[in-house]
């Protein structure tokens, strides 16, 4: 009786160490996360921007798109990809801007994972700007 609960235990410890393995080789794939902050400011026609980052990586090529805010369905105006300093910039013509116009902008999240490792980049959203008019 003494073998068979011997190797009943054997049994457990391989299974423990199987599981173990598997736990241990998830914790090393790494995906780390990285907030983003995205700025808004207006140089009529031009509403223009930041996107800043502790990650540079988070800051280049990302896509950030101006809205307007009106009552029913926000209105999408355009979209302008980040530069390496991570400046946008899109251009709305004079003609519909309205006085009172009120816009923000939204950058989307960017992932780079490979194999479980890499990073993610975490979207924002602007405060929402009022375009003043004569």
């Amino acid at each position: 009786m003494s073998s068979r609960s011997g190797t009943g235990w054997v049994a457990i410890a391989i299974v423990l160490g199987v599981a173990l393995t598997l736990v241990s080789s998830d914790a090393l794939a790494q995906v780390s996360k990285h907030d983003s902050k995205l700025t808004i400011s207006i140089a009529v026609p031009l509403y223009h921007g930041k996107v800043k980052s502790e990650a540079p990586k988070c800051v280049r090529g990302r896509r950030v798109t101006l809205f307007e805010r009106r009552s029913g369905p926000e209105r999408k105006v355009d979209r302008d990809r980040t530069n390496r300093r991570g400046r946008w910039t899109v251009k709305v013509p004079l003609e519909d801007l309205q006085p009172q116009d009120r816009f923000y902008a939204k950058v989307g999240r960017k992932l780079n994972i490979v194999s479980g490792e890499g990073y993610v980049c975490r979207g924002d959203r602007s405060r929402t700007r009022t375009f003043v008019g004569d």
